[in-house]
């Protein structure tokens, strides 16, 4: 087949050389995958869950890193502290989440962690539809060891503190709500499109 294929979400950023796919489709990506997480977390069986799951902590980490080298609302990018940017009002604990799932991220992708464990009993937050179990975090200890204990110890730490025990929808829905506000931004402005004007003389 001759030519070559362009998707229409593809972009050019200045800073980067190559053709990139713009953070809408990242995030996008990332809200696919929470949404058949979100089904998955339905239902008793493990693996659709753990297939959904891998894949929307892969996406987070992906739209992690592209926030982290893009986002300078303040004209200077901000790195990773943009997890702790004052525009994300209400979100205390994103910083500790983030770091967390990406903990998480690092055991479920290179060592095949299973992460989740089912819990019987109704949880904080409730959701809808109700259930009477949820699919919650496992212990740090429960999780395979790092190869690099030493660095990966922060994130660990926040993995403990923001995520071990509690449901893993929580976590989830905390960085789809940060990457439904950034997202978008970060993207070239999509120009409107106006119709074409014709002008008719009369005679």
């Amino acid at each position: 087949m001759g030519g070559q294929i362009a998707v229409a979400s593809l972009w050019r950023m200045s800073d980067f050389d190559g053709t990139r796919v713009g953070a809408r489709a990242l995030t996008d990506g990332f809200a696919q995958a929470y949404g058949r997480f979100q089904s998955a977390q339905t239902g008793r069986e493990p693996t659709p869950a753990f297939f959904a799951l891998f894949e929307a902590l892969n996406w987070a980490h992906a739209v992690d890193d592209v926030i982290a080298k893009t986002w300078s609302p303040r004209g200077k990018v901000e790195g990773y502290g943009w997890r702790s940017d004052p525009a994300l009002a209400g979100a205390e604990e994103l910083p500790n989440v983030m770091s967390g799932l990406r903990y998480a991220r690092n055991r479920v992708h290179h060592q095949w962690a299973d992460a989740l464990i089912l819990e019987e009993g109704r949880r904080y937050p409730h959701t809808s539809p109700r259930m009477f179990f949820s699919w919650v975090w496992r212990q740090a200890d429960e999780l395979p060891t790092p190869p690099d204990e030493g660095r990966e110890a922060p994130g660990r730490e926040a993995y403990t503190s923001a995520l071990a025990g509690r449901k893993a929808q929580a976590a989830l829905a905390e960085i789809s709500r940060a990457f439904t506000f950034i997202g978008p931004l970060l993207d070239p402005p999509i120009p409107v499109r106006q119709p074409p004007t014709v002008h008719v003389e009369h005679a």
